[in-house]
């Protein structure tokens, strides 16, 4: 089956992709809070002692696949999050690429309108507010969006055993994805009866690998969800009106412009009966009519929820520009309305290109934050002297990072209450610092970066210079 996949063309951008993946780790080069998780829960899992209380909702696919390098951290233990930013980093870009696929191919016509199609696609998804950083630390949703979108290609092209796999896996990286991948699941039950075997299976497997090893490491299968509810500060649940919080959250990452050519593509395919089309935009309005459900209960409208959505908004909007210009008699007249099409990309484009050198700033911060952190655990003693001491205190924010420097499990860091070597850090990228960096019967050890490490005065803690 994989090689089937890989055979429509995709082996080539694949493999690209996974060395500009690995090139890309000559930049700053750190996973954030979720994907250290995931390592941690990875590494938990090769020795099969997974421990999932404490930290964000379980993601099956991410901690399958570190679970399995996971033994490469007796050579090194950079090597699992190394692979895993090449996977995931080489996932959006082929999420970028396969949105400039699908547009071309839904713009149709000459060369230039699909060429052009697909590059307004692959750059709306660029621009989208967040995608640089997502890719550049390793979340899942880049890639999510990528099988999702190889997924309707494959449905397109009448492979319809092979879509629901690729759905099916973009399901262990974005549970959302769910309902819409029974539905379609359904569907080739009733209609394709030799995939009835693998419907059913992929039915059974689907809650087992996602509510299994929860249930397993924390004792409660429906732990993923009730994390995600959670309700941080900033969650949209807390807002007045959480429903039209995230409406409004849901128009502010789509931007006027792209609504317009979704706009624009739905019309035209109503006129042309392009029933794909319509499909794909009922589904993504579905989406989000979910996710908006979602907040309304308790979750927390966080933006990447919305990317795959958006996704299907960024194909579908810039394939309505490509049937726009179509639309055009004659060749001036086309040219006018590439030129006319032009101006509204561009004003789209240019408020977001400043959140690409934001993004940039805040990757380097994040980046410095975790070299200092692991340069403060080596300081302190390393991992062995810092657990002596206590279970470790650290920043909200990178709880999971310290976790598996000192290879604890999520839970024992996030508990810890200052009884160990506490590590604050006054950053913003940080989140709260510990209270307990303010109790007075603690001592500053040391300092690294915006690190300072302290322990309880009858305590002591190695240090290096720096």
């Amino acid at each position: 089956m994989i090689n089937r996949l890989l055979s429509h063309s995709m082996a080539k951008p694949i493999a690209v992709c996974l060395a500009l993946g690995g090139l890309s780790l000559l930049l700053p080069s750190e996973p954030s809070y979720d994907p250290w998780a995931w390592m941690v829960w990875g590494r938990e899992l090769a020795l099969f002692d997974l421990d999932t209380n404490g930290g964000p909702s379980f993601k099956p696919l991410p901690v399958l696949v570190i679970a399995i390098f996971s033994p490469l951290s007796k050579i090194d233990d950079g090597i699992p999050p190394d692979l895993w930013l090449v996977i995931a980093r080489a996932g959006g870009l082929l999420a970028l690429y396969m949105a400039f696929r699908l547009a071309g191919r839904f713009a149709g016509g000459p060369l230039p309108v699909r060429y052009g199609a697909g590059v307004l696609a692959a750059v709306a998804l660029l621009l989208t507010p967040l995608w640089v950083r997502y890719m550049a630390h390793g979340n899942e949703a880049p890639m999510a969006i990528f099988f999702l979108l190889w997924g309707i290609e494959r449905h397109l092209d009448g492979k319809r055993n092979q879509a629901l796999i690729l759905g099916f896996l973009a399901c262990l990286l974005r549970p959302e994805v769910a309902p819409f991948i029974g539905a379609y699941g359904a569907y080739l039950f009733w209609k394709v009866p030799e995939l009835r075997k693998l419907t059913v299976g992929l039915a059974v497997a689907l809650p087992i690998v996602w509510l299994v090893p929860e249930w397993i490491g924390s004792g409660n299968p429906l732990g993923a969800g009730q994390k995600a509810t959670g309700e941080p500060p900033w969650s949209l649940s807390l807002r007045d009106k959480p429903w039209l919080a995230a409406l409004e959250r849901a128009h502010a990452l789509l931007g006027l412009a792209l609504e317009i050519g979704v706009l624009a593509a739905v019309a035209l395919a109503i006129r042309a009966r392009e029933k794909p089309v319509l499909w794909l935009t009922a589904a993504a309005a579905a989406w989000v009519a979910l996710i908006v459900l979602m907040t309304q209960l308790g979750f927390s409208g966080n933006s990447r929820y919305f990317l795959v959505p958006l996704a299907i908004a960024c194909v579908v909007g810039a394939a309505g520009a490509g049937r726009l210009v179509r639309l055009a008699p004659r060749l001036p007249a086309q040219v006018a309305a590439a030129a006319l099409i032009g101006v509204g990309a561009g004003l789209y484009v240019s408020p977001r290109l400043g959140r690409i050198e934001r993004q940039a700033k805040s990757i380097d911060r994040l980046v410095a934050l975790q070299d200092d952190l692991k340069t403060s655990v080596d300081r302190a003693g390393g991992p062995d002297a810092v657990v002596a001491r206590g279970f470790p205190t650290v920043n909200r924010g990178f709880v999971t990072r310290l976790a598996w420097e000192v290879k604890l499990p999520i839970g024992d860091v996030e508990g810890a209450r200052g009884e160990g070597v506490i590590f604050a850090a006054r950053s913003r990228q940080a989140g709260t610092a510990p209270k307990q960096a303010r109790d007075p019967n603690i001592e500053l050890r040391f300092r690294q970066g915006r690190w300072r490490v302290f322990t309880p005065r009858d305590r002591s803690v190695a240090s290096t210079t720096e």
